[in-house]
């Protein structure tokens, strides 16, 4: 895949988690993102899994201070956020590491029932409390369900959005006429 097409999966990735949209990322963005995805699964906030799910994108959010803010000023740019994902953040080790916890938790507000699977629909009600637009979230669910059987396990979940970051799948992507991330379709 182009850095030029990351870059843009870059951008739509940090657009969506600028919840106050006022073009940098701050602590309150990623408390905000954990609230709506819990009120969006009809999870009361102070429940044990909005508690661990808020606990883990505050997580998240130290992670990605820590690598990304190059001016000290306790705010991520754009800029600081594509040079921290396309560097260190972007090896597939590190953001396993990283990151699982925190989509295991966001699978597991998801999972209402704690069957260890999602029903696509679930899925897309979710994406939509994340920030996508419908379209593209209905598209998003449905490639996360790998084994196209309209559940989404935990495993299809994480494993999809850590390929979304990476360069797995590359070529998958192409999708009328465009190339792109194996979830997101399409970038630019």
């Amino acid at each position: 895949m182009t850095s030029d097409v990351r870059g843009r999966e870059y951008d739509l990735t940090f657009d969506t988690l600028d919840a106050n949209a006022n073009g940098v990322l701050e602590e309150q963005d990623f408390v905000t993102l954990g609230k709506s995805i819990a009120r969006a699964a009809g999870i009361a906030e102070s429940s044990a899994k909005a508690t661990v799910l808020t606990g883990e994108w505050r997580r998240c959010w130290v992670l990605l201070l820590e690598h990304a803010d190059a001016n000290g000023d306790g705010l991520i740019s754009r800029e600081e956020f594509r040079r921290a994902m396309s560097g260190a953040l972007g090896d597939p080790a590190v953001l396993e590491r990283n990151l699982r916890a925190g989509f295991e938790a966001e699978f597991a507000v998801i999972d209402t029932d704690d069957d260890g699977v999602a029903a696509v629909d679930q899925m897309e009600a979710f994406l939509v409390a994340w920030g996508l637009e419908s379209d593209l979230a209905r598209t998003v669910a449905t490639r996360l369900d790998r084994n196209g059987d309209g559940r989404i396990t935990r495993e299809e979940y994480v494993a999809g959005w850590i390929g979304c970051f990476m360069d797995e799948g590359e070529g998958e992507g192409e999708d009328a006429g465009g190339v792109g991330s194996p979830l997101l379709g399409p970038v630019g």
